[in-house]
């Protein structure tokens, strides 16, 4: 909500000039309701449908408005907690509506941990995948009765992009174990998790556009960029090992699709920022996307570092730069975004069109990017030390 909004106006303190402020404090006061609500109906011992959906959205929300690690301990609880009021198997004596409910719990802690599973890309969740489950049926709301569940009375649904964000945790998943083992530089399953994340986008096109256009008469397109973030995000870390050209790895192929995929993140962060009918969906840009952002911004500057001085990174500086801006106003309200925009002034110093390479420090500048994109490390606080010399590293201590 903007700050102007008439309906915040009597939540305001008297006197009170930073509105943008005022908004983090309220809803961060609402946040710690919320687990006093929790505690108070003890959620630690006392299992109920109705306090675990309540928690799940706690945690979505720690995971988009602060930090995904925020969330960590607690998405553990909610696992334990699905588990004991049996989500992930069908109840005997419930009726259709109380299943899917459960149902619909257990995609939600399966979404969810697509997050950490990015981020703690060193963490195996693969067992999640081993527990057999029952999908929720992809229908609305509206379709549900605790008689029967009908026909879908529309395409796409609401529980669409769940059943999608489903099928990406368990993509993101196998491709994080991936990544975090020696196959991560083999040919072949490079190529395979490439094919999987490109028949996904078909998915999601046939699914949220219309003759591969935005349907601008409703928010479905806001689906479509929002899964669009994790595929790219997820080339980026398929692609790199192999996308510079001092790793004994290199591929052409894997520095272009980087490229590419950064473009098409900073497009997104963009759009979702400046496009009208996506507005409903700018509180996005607080959190987890706008990290998304950064990774594809350091990303892009480490490739177009190792191009040849012919190639043209015109339109691309001009998207980074753009970015730096809107992380500077998305600040206001964002830690994460305040700690990326400080970070991308770096980069914007080192890297900007003026001075596009510094001689003698591209195997320095490429070690402090990989740190960068290393992205549990600045969450906290104070975990970053931001003096950093001429060539963005730490000076000694």
């Amino acid at each position: 909500m903007e700050p102007s909004d008439p309906r915040l106006v009597d939540l305001w303190p008297a006197g009170s000039h930073s509105k943008e402020q005022e908004a983090v404090t309220l809803s961060r006061q609402l946040q710690q309701t919320a687990m006093v609500c929790l505690l108070q109906d003890q959620f630690f011992i006392r299992h109920k449908l109705s306090t675990f959906e309540a928690l799940l959205m706690v945690i979505y929300n720690l995971s988009h408005n602060e930090s995904v690690d925020q969330g960590w301990a607690l998405l553990g609880m909610a696992l334990n907690i699905g588990i004991a009021l049996r989500c992930n198997v069908d109840s005997q004596g419930l009726n259709h509506l109380e299943t899917e409910r459960r149902r619909r719990c257990w995609v939600g802690i399966l979404t969810l941990h697509t997050y950490q599973a990015i981020l703690f890309r060193d963490i195996d969740m693969t067992f999640l995948l081993d527990i057999k489950t029952t999908m929720p049926a992809d229908v609305n709301d509206a379709d549900i009765t605790q008689e029967g569940i009908s026909r879908p009375s529309s395409s796409p649904t609401q529980m669409s992009v769940m059943m999608f964000k489903a099928r990406l945790f368990r993509i993101s998943t196998q491709i994080c174990h991936h990544i975090s083992g020696p196959s991560r530089l083999e040919i072949e399953p490079l190529n395979k998790f490439d094919a999987t994340i490109a028949e996904e986008q078909q998915r999601w096109d046939s699914t949220y556009l219309v003759d591969g256009a935005p349907n601008i008469l409703d928010s479905s397109y806001a689906y479509w960029c929002i899964l669009q973030t994790y595929a790219h995000q997820l080339y980026l870390l398929l692609h790199r090992p192999f996308r510079h050209s001092q790793s004994s790895y290199f591929l052409a192929t894997s520095r272009e699709r980087c490229i590419a995929s950064s473009a098409a993140l900073l497009g997104i962060h963009r759009q979702i920022y400046e496009v009208p009918l996506l507005r409903p969906y700018l509180w996005l840009l607080r959190g987890v996307t706008s990290l998304k952002a950064l990774h594809a911004a350091v990303a892009l500057n480490s490739c177009l570092l190792d191009m040849s001085p012919s190639f043209d990174s015109s339109s691309y500086r001009e998207e980074l730069n753009l970015l730096v801006l809107r992380m500077k106003s998305l600040s206001r309200r964002s830690a994460i975004c305040l700690k990326a925009h400080r970070i991308l002034l770096q980069l914007q110093t080192q890297f900007g069109a003026e001075n596009p390479q510094l001689p003698n420090s591209g195997t320095r500048i490429e070690s402090t990017i990989e740190d960068w994109t290393d992205m549990r490390e600045w969450f906290g606080p104070d975990l970053f030390n931001w003096n950093l010399d001429n060539v963005g590293n730490l000076p000694a201590v």
